[in-house]
């Protein structure tokens, strides 16, 4: 089994039983799909495989040292740099780090994280034009926005803001947030 079919594996299997937040789907789907988002962009192996794992540690009882034991250094750190800090702070404290740590990540880890964010509010989208509201931004909508718009910044400052996974984020925000 190549290094994507066992992440697609592990993660399956990490992640069973879990569900999406709003939607009626299994919580699989938004990993599998920023997989897809990044291998459809040519990004390498060790990427679309991070890609893949980037919610098994923040949201199973798996660990940075399992994943580098299965899939390597590289891809434990992209899923690392992915990831948010300890889930038992508040949020606002959390998603400032993340917003600090992706500024001076390595391209691999901002697409990554690109994709996450692509993948969150393209649902959010599709829940808004289905439902009239999606569940998690109307929580805090300022500070939703505030969030997602700066983890673009941070994705963009010292990279190609032109790359495609940027412009897909962008793109998105814009229909969001005009």
């Amino acid at each position: 089994m190549d290094k994507i079919e066992y992440a697609i594996f592990y993660a399956t299997k990490a992640h069973k039983g879990q569900r999406r937040k709003q939607k009626d789907v299994d919580m699989i789907f938004h990993p599998f799909t920023v997989g897809m988002i990044l291998q459809r962009n040519n990004c390498d192996e060790d990427i679309v495989a991070a890609g893949i794992l980037h919610d098994v540690v923040e949201d199973t009882d798996h660990t940075f040292e399992d994943i580098e034991k299965e899939f390597g250094k590289k891809v434990r750190d992209y899923v690392y740099d992915a990831s948010e800090p300890d889930k038992t702070l508040p949020w606002k404290e959390r998603k400032e780090h993340t917003i600090e740590h992706i500024k001076t990540a390595p391209l691999g880890s901002k697409l990554i994280v690109a994709c996450d964010k692509i993948n969150n509010l393209e649902d959010a989208i599709s829940n808004i034009e289905q439902d009239g509201q999606d569940k998690v931004l109307s929580k805090n909508p300022e500070e939703q926005k505030w969030y997602y718009k700066s983890i673009y910044e941070s994705c963009i400052e010292n990279s190609d803001k032109n790359h495609p996974i940027f412009e897909r984020y962008k793109s998105v925000l814009d229909k969001l947030w005009k």
